[in-house]
């Protein structure tokens, strides 16, 4: 696992065990081996918040196990031998802290829309007149509002890898999953591998970091929606919103989980609820400069029509136009053998890949 994700762990003073499940609220830790009773390391001098409200986990490890073996069989480029690097037992399921901003915005917009319009004008010939259609933009103008909820990551410290801090930074907000904090329903006396992290923002401060360009965002994104299928220019938005509390503290879940291939560390993250992912993989080089390999094949013959121009200057008009339709015929030919085989390459890999994962079960 990435080595920031030591500085979680605790040691008991009595039987030197690492302790690894543990909340992060509670003014002592008990040791799941010895059952020695200490102070909890995280808990400071000065009052320690405690979540107001806790989205709890819909998936389990089996769910989050799924997802990353499907996500790596049907990601093109992935090598075939993936799956003997990739240990169940560095899984990791965390509650991260996060500020829940919630309110309702209003947004002024105005643009210009394309509309079609028929002009006359006067023939080549300069003896009539024709009618012709011609694209415009007319001034455009419009009013929304909407209610947003969102929840921003209240972690600032180096405690957690980069991938999952991006990861978690924003993210919606599932109100069916959430529910008043009960440290019950953490789930701390299970056997996972759990990660807990106290909040250490303030609310402010992450408001001013993400919140305000996320309204802006949420805001203009649906004014364009009230403007679907048209081409427009020159969009402009004055959005302003109403926060109906500075932040409420949740815990959010995540699972995810660091393997190692070819000495280079990849990553696969999901949200507890299952409803998000993110990934990084190694890359199969050698698909890759097949895959090249095929295409610039297909791009030389895609430029012969040059030798058919030449030889309507050398050779003569009719076998000019001979060796232009012979070239036409030969690049369509060409590039649906080069595209089946770059097809056919990627679909065995991905067969590959999931009689691989079908001998992890």
């Amino acid at each position: 696992m990435a080595d920031s994700l030591e500085l979680q762990q605790v040691i008991c003073p009595s039987c030197k065990q690492v302790i690894s499940s543990f909340s992060p609220f509670a003014a002592e830790v008990e040791c799941p081996y010895c059952h020695n009773k200490a102070f909890n390391p995280l808990i400071t001098a000065k009052k320690v918040p405690v979540p107001e409200r806790l989205i709890v986990f819909k998936t389990d490890e089996n769910n989050f196990e799924q997802a990353m073996v499907a996500n790596l069989v049907e990601r093109d480029y992935v090598p075939t031998d993936i799956f003997s690097c990739i240990n169940p037992e560095n899984v990791i399921k965390a509650y991260l802290p996060m500020f829940l901003y919630e309110g309702r915005y209003q947004s002024s917009w105005s643009c210009k829309v394309a509309y079609e319009a028929t002009e006359v004008r006067a023939t080549s010939d300069g003896k009539g007149v024709k009618n012709k259609t011609v694209k415009k933009f007319a001034p455009h103008t419009g009013t929304s509002q909407g209610n947003f909820a969102f929840l921003c990551l209240a972690y600032e410290g180096k405690d957690i890898p980069d991938e999952l801090r991006t990861f978690s930074t924003q993210f919606p907000y599932n109100t069916m999953a959430s529910m008043e904090y009960d440290p019950n329903l953490l789930g701390l006396d299970s056997e996972d591998n759990l990660l807990t992290l106290p909040m250490d923002a303030d609310t402010d401060l992450i408001w001013n970091k993400y919140g305000d360009s996320l309204v802006n965002e949420i805001a203009i994104d649906n004014a364009k929606q009230q403007l679907s299928g048209e081409e427009i220019q020159d969009f402009k938005a004055s959005n302003s919103y109403d926060l109906k509390h500075n932040g409420r503290y949740v815990l959010a879940p995540f699972w995810f989980v660091y393997y190692t291939y070819n000495n280079e560390k990849h990553y696969f993250i999901m949200d507890g609820l299952g409803e998000n992912s993110a990934m990084s993989t190694p890359i199969n080089k050698e698909e890759v400069a097949f895959v090249e390999g095929k295409e610039r094949i297909a791009k030389i013959v895609s430029w012969l029509w040059i030798l058919a121009i030449i030889l309507m200057f050398v050779a003569g008009f009719t076998a000019g136009l001979l060796t232009l339709g012979l070239w036409l015929v030969a690049k369509i030919v060409v590039r649906k053998v080069m595209n089946n085989q770059i097809q056919a390459r990627l679909d065995a890999s991905r067969e590959a890949r999931r009689v691989a994962a079908s001998r992890l079960s």
